[in-house]
C-alpha cells in the first residue's frame, strides 16, 4: 500500500469548496486534469465517470463507485483495475473547517493490491504528488473566486 497527498488552505468557507467539488458538470471550466461526462451531483454507492489528463503524462477514463459522501466534510471514489486485490485506489476530499472560515483540503489517494508496489515505481506515480498538489490548486482558485463573488 501507499499514499499520493496534498493539502491545501483555501480561503472560502467548506460550503463553497463542497459545491465546487459536488457540481461536477462544471470540472471542465476549471479542472486542467479532472474531467467529466456527469451532470448530477454525485451519489453515494454510484459510479461516476471521470477522464484524468496528465501534462506531458497518459490520459484514461474510468469509473469509480463513490463510497463516501458526508456534507461539506468527505467525498470519496474506489476504482479496482481488473478484480479486486490487483490495485485498487481510494480517492478522497476531505474539507475541515479552520476557526478563522477558510478549509483545509485534503486531497489524498490510498493504492492497495498485489501490484502496488510495482506501480508505485512507474514514472507516473513518481510524478503524481505534483499532480495533486495542481489540482488543490484549481479546486482552490475555483472556489476563491466563487467566495469572491458571492462577495460582491
Amino acid at each position: 500500500m501507499f499514499i499520493i497527498e496534498a493539502r491545501t488552505l483555501i480561503e472560502a468557507p467548506d460550503s463553497v469548496v463542497w459545491d465546487v467539488l459536488m457540481d461536477m458538470g462544471r470540472y471542465q471550466e476549471w479542472s486542467t486534469l479532472l474531467s467529466t461526462e456527469e451532470t448530477t451531483r454525485p451519489r453515494l454507492n454510484a459510479t461516476i465517470r471521470l477522464r484524468l489528463s496528465m501534462p506531458d503524462g497518459p490520459s484514461y477514463s474510468f469509473e469509480p463507485e463513490v463510497i463516501a459522501l458526508e456534507e461539506k466534510r468527505h467525498f470519496a471514489w474506489r476504482q479496482k483495475t481488473g478484480v479486486h486485490g490487483i490495485f485498487d485506489g481510494e480517492h478522497h476530499f476531505e474539507l475541515t473547517k479552520t476557526n478563522d472560515g477558510q478549509t483545509q483540503l485534503y486531497n489524498y489517494e490510498r493504492y492497495s493490491g498485489l501490484l502496488s508496489p510495482i506501480i508505485k515505481r512507474l514514472p507516473m506515480m513518481q510524478s503524481a504528488p505534483q499532480g495533486f498538489a495542481a489540482m488543490n490548486a484549481e479546486i482552490k482558485q475555483q472556489s476563491e473566486r466563487l467566495h469572491r463573488v458571492s462577495q460582491e
